[in-house]
């Protein structure tokens, strides 16, 4: 886990500072907007790749866009998953965005996810991990290295309402939902970047993240293998709780590469509030 763990600090400087800081490659290209995002996505799609190329305890890796399975060494026991870059199209604004991992240990279910880990790039340059022997360890970056801060666990409740999805199609009981922690004083924080509003949610130590199923989404947003797993896996070990319409994120099985999920994750007493709305 060691190798992997150092393979992943290798990416997030890489990209931190060829797409982020060192961005002049990408902005003078003569690329549109849709060229220049599908040009940074693959390039920290290979740099993700090289990476963990070069780590013997890796047995292969797929991403969330490609969804093909590459195997490195046979006798490795970690498969991952990775989003390469979490809404790129948010790259225009400055905005700080993710790169996402599930690290499986032989198979790739929820039963099997041994650790799972995500970056924030731009503005907010750290590193979360999370495992059961660990819980979730974030690191700073300072003077060229990763420094490991406190860990962060959330609170019972806390004062963030993160919702996404078009308003207009929420169900009746989602606004109702949604309007009534607002009433109890809850702030908006979303930004369409599911690193980032994770991120948000544990270093104000509390609050909930909402994607609900919608008519545009009916089966939901997040993709369970490389968005849902992991961000449940992190929320769980910091004290929270990730659930879907039918349960527990991390108890659902016999997923396929495409499946999607609605999900609430956060606090437990939000989370609690969401599954006293969804059995009315």
């Amino acid at each position: 886990m060691i190798a992997v763990f150092n393979a992943i600090t290798n990416i997030a400087e890489d990209i931190e500072k060829n797409v982020f800081v060192d961005c002049e490659k990408f902005l003078s290209s003569g690329l549109n907007d849709q060229q220049m995002h599908d040009s940074v996505h693959d390039y920290c799609s290979k740099i993700i790749e090289r990476e963990f190329k070069r780590v013997k305890s890796v047995h292969g890796f797929i991403g969330k866009d490609n969804k093909e399975y590459t195997t490195i060494n046979e006798n490795g026991k970690y498969k991952i998953s990775y989003v390469a870059i979490d809404n790129v199209d948010l790259l225009d604004v400055d905005f700080s965005l993710g790169t996402i991992f599930g690290i499986y240990e032989h198979q790739m279910d929820a039963f099997h996810l041994k650790a799972a880990m995500y970056i924030t790039y731009g503005p907010t340059f750290q590193l979360v991990f999370a495992s059961k022997s660990e819980g979730v360890v974030y690191f700073s970056y300072e003077d060229g290295e990763f420094i490991e801060q406190d860990p962060l666990t959330l609170e019972k409740k806390g004062k963030i309402n993160s919702t996404g999805g078009v308003a207009s199609e929420w169900t009746k009981e989602h606004k109702e939902l949604i309007e009534s922690f607002f009433n109890e004083g809850y702030r908006l924080r979303y930004s369409d970047s599911l690193a980032l509003d994770t991120h948000q949610i544990l270093f104000k130590r509390g609050g909930l993240y909402s994607s609900p199923a919608t008519k545009s989404f009916p089966d939901g947003k997040l993709e369970v293998l490389f968005e849902a797993f992991p961000i449940s896996y992190i929320i769980e070990q910091a004290g929270g709780r990730a659930i879907s319409q039918k349960g527990r994120i991390l108890d659902m099985t016999n997923v396929e590469l495409h499946d999607k999920t609605p999900i609430y994750f956060g606090s437990s007493s939000e989370v609690q509030k969401v599954e006293d709305s969804l059995s009315n």
